[in-house]
């Protein structure tokens, strides 16, 4: 007999963020492995990250998308199918109103504890309310990190287990420390109470495990690592059409600490050194791109070769992951990059070309060495990168990236598993 599990999770596809894929992947996989799932997830997806790709689901697995009151949806206007144009070089420039409306958000996330989107707490804490007693145990996920807190909650009232995952550090994490000195204070409250009352913690690096172990000792058997992972594909990557640029691709936002900056120094040099004459070569960025990263390509002359491009479907974008030269992964040339992996090495493995990840990330670079997925490069080696990119710029037909069999293991039906035995030995206990 199947348990139930509920799931809260504000993003959920047909979210675009790597945050919804990890909750779906779970739930899409849990029933193979005696859990079925019920996830409570926001009402409707804003335009900008509505992705129309299929997110098939089992029979096991009951969406419920009531997070936040019905009201909320006048403030949400229906995504509409819209199209995908290929904007030209020029994108690299901003105007300043989109700069402006930027930092006017990071001021306000700055203000507020946890996130804005803890307005929706009371409503979301009577809904897990009135579903949590069917079930066997209730899964939080962050962002946003109030849903822990909703979690703590609920658990207590309904004498239910509690499994808390978090994508991204909490307070040892870039954007906790920049908020201001109030609102860091009751964060860190927020998480000791969250950890004193969980029954399990599932983080997404080793890294991270083991600095939470260091932090809190008498917690340290709770916590556990399961990466982000990939869905298995039916389709193997495609050899890049050779009558087309050498492309280059990055599958999402560069933003905060994370730079392209290596790769465009490296670009900058190849083509003063002439290895770029006759060639036709791009960097596509598939999300937003950085004020300075864009500033970094226009004062290298490296501009023209830099394309921001809209974000597109999951299923598009694989697609053009399977076709590129090389898939890049941003640096962060810091201690805090040690508790991050990006989400999308996974989906980069699972494209099956050839990663250029600039990384000292100990688990970044086990995971492409241990797949054979490509390359890692130290943060700021640019004779390196220009080593990586002469080889994808010759298109070397022994050229590949991870196959299916070395990358299993990161997958998510594997990722998976692991939850569903966390989720067998805390209803146990």
């Amino acid at each position: 007999m199947s348990r139930r599990a509920l799931m809260v999770s504000w993003l959920f596809p047909p979210h675009t963020s790597i945050g919804a894929k990890r909750a779906y992947r779970f739930a899409r996989w849990l029933p193979d492995h005696g859990w079925n799932a019920t996830v409570l997830c926001r009402r409707r997806v804003p335009a900008s990250a509505w992705d129309r790709s299929p997110w098939p689901l089992p029979d096991g697995v009951t969406v419920r998308p009531e997070y936040d009151a019905a009201v909320f949806e006048r403030f949400t206007p229906p995504p509409g199918e819209g199209t995908h144009e290929t904007p030209s070089a020029k994108t690299v420039s901003r105007t300043w109103r989109d700069r402006l409306d930027e930092r006017w958000s990071l001021f306000v996330d700055a203000m507020v504890p946890t996130e804005t989107v803890a307005i929706h707490a009371p409503h979301a804490a009577a809904r897990i309310d009135a579903l949590l007693p069917s079930h066997d145990l209730l899964w939080t996920t962050s962002y946003p990190y109030h849903s822990h807190w909703l979690g703590v909650r609920a658990a207590r009232k309904h004498r239910k287990p509690l499994v808390v995952d978090l994508r991204d550090p909490w307070t040892p994490n870039w954007v906790h420390r920049r908020k201001l000195p109030h609102a860091r204070a009751v964060e860190a409250w927020m998480e000791r109470a969250v950890f004193d009352a969980a029954d399990a913690i599932v983080v997404t690096t080793w890294a991270l495990e083991a600095l939470y172990r260091a932090q809190f000792p008498q917690h340290a058997h709770k916590f556990v690592t399961i990466h982000n992972a990939f869905d298995p594909r039916d389709e193997g990557p495609m050899a890049p059409d050779t009558t087309t640029p050498v492309t280059l691709v990055h599958f999402g936002n560069v933003y905060g600490p994370w730079s392209f900056e290596t790769l465009y120094r490296a670009l900058a040099a190849l083509r003063r050194e002439g290895a770029l004459d006759g060639r036709a070569v791009v960097f596509e960025n598939y999300g937003k791109l950085s004020d300075r990263d864009r500033d970094l390509a226009r004062a290298l002359g490296v501009d023209d070769l830099v394309r921001v491009m809209p974000t597109v479907p999951f299923a598009e974008g694989m697609a053009r992951m399977a076709r590129a030269d090389a898939l890049m992964l941003a640096a962060w040339a810091d201690p805090d990059a040690r508790l991050y992996v990006q989400g999308k090495l996974f989906d980069y493995l699972a494209a099956g070309r050839p990663v250029i990840a600039e990384s000292a990330h100990e688990d970044v670079t086990r995971i492409v060495r241990e797949t054979g997925a490509g390359d890692v490069i130290a943060p700021g080696d640019v004779t390196a990168m220009k080593d990586a990119l002469r080889r994808a710029l010759d298109r070397a037909p022994d050229r590949h990236g991870a196959t299916t069999e070395r990358a299993a293991r990161f997958s998510s039906p594997e990722a998976t598993r692991r939850l569903a035995e966390l989720f067998d030995r805390v209803v146990m206990r």
